[in-house]
């Protein structure tokens, strides 16, 4: 590594500490600092948002990250940009149909390659890429429990959310148990509505597609998701464990003595 670059991630590093240090215990914080120059992804990201706040104009879509603040920033049920988006499995299907059912991998030069495992399609790096986003302060989870009602975050906004995206949904239907509540932050919002714009010249479909997608499916419960997913991509079933819970076997028709 250059001695240009390093400066350069040592003064972003630092930047990061000084917004941080009155807010957590500064062992903690030089555990995450240190994990953090062991990750490059992260670092790279951390490099792109600075590059960002100084000329926005300079930034492009690259990596497969974008992939994931596109869905994340797109409309969906409640027709407002950057809509949270409501457990793993439903953020790792969407993703997954975002990227099949619009070819959106081609707008970058890295995206997810997803392969059959015990709910359908699955992309392991994924679970490490909203790690990178949440340690750059570009989104936040909210833990919430099946009824919907947040256990760590308990802001006004956060309930309000979760009231609109049940409408209309049945309590045994709602959130399928979800654990987490994905959401942009104000800064993870200025960054994604850019590539979102950006993106949207490359692709004249990307918008509409994207909140039919999300609104569609975002709210759909969950099984009659994985059963859309199952019926339309069976490839991806073949490690299923709950594929027979999805589609049990017709029980014959017992038919009448005469």
């Amino acid at each position: 590594m250059k001695k240009t670059d390093l400066k350069n991630q040592f003064e972003l590093l630092k930047q990061h500490l000084d917004r941080q240090l009155d807010r957590q215990d500064p062992n903690q914080l030089y555990a995450r600092v240190k994990q953090r120059l062991q990750n490059p992804t992260l670092t790279r990201l951390l490099a792109r948002l600075d590059r960002f706040e100084r000329n926005p104009a300079k930034i492009n879509l690259t990596d497969r990250l974008d992939l994931l603040l596109l869905l994340l920033y797109a409309p969906g049920r409640t027709n407002r940009f950057a809509e949270p988006l409501l457990g793993m499995t439903r953020i790792t299907k969407l993703l997954f149909l975002a990227l099949t059912e619009l070819n959106l991998k081609k707008l970058t030069r890295t995206s997810y390659r997803f392969v059959p495992y015990k709910l359908g399609p699955f992309a392991p790096e994924l679970y490490d890429d909203l790690e990178v986003l949440m340690q750059a302060e570009l989104i936040r989870a909210a833990t919430v429990d099946p009824s919907g009602m947040p256990i760590i975050r308990t802001d006004a906004r956060t309930i309000r959310l979760l009231t609109e995206l049940n409408t209309g949904i049945t309590t045994a239907e709602r959130l399928d148990s979800a654990q987490l509540l994905l959401s942009l932050t104000p800064r993870g919002k200025k960054f994604a509505r850019l590539l979102f714009q950006k993106a949207q010249r490359k692709q004249k479909n990307l918008a509409p597609g994207l909140k039919i997608i999300k609104a569609r499916f975002g709210s759909l419960p969950l099984t009659q998701l994985l059963r859309y997913v199952y019926q339309h991509y069976p490839e991806y079933t073949t490690r299923s464990e709950i594929i027979k819970k999805l589609f049990p076997p017709k029980t014959p028709t017992k038919q009448a003595d005469f």
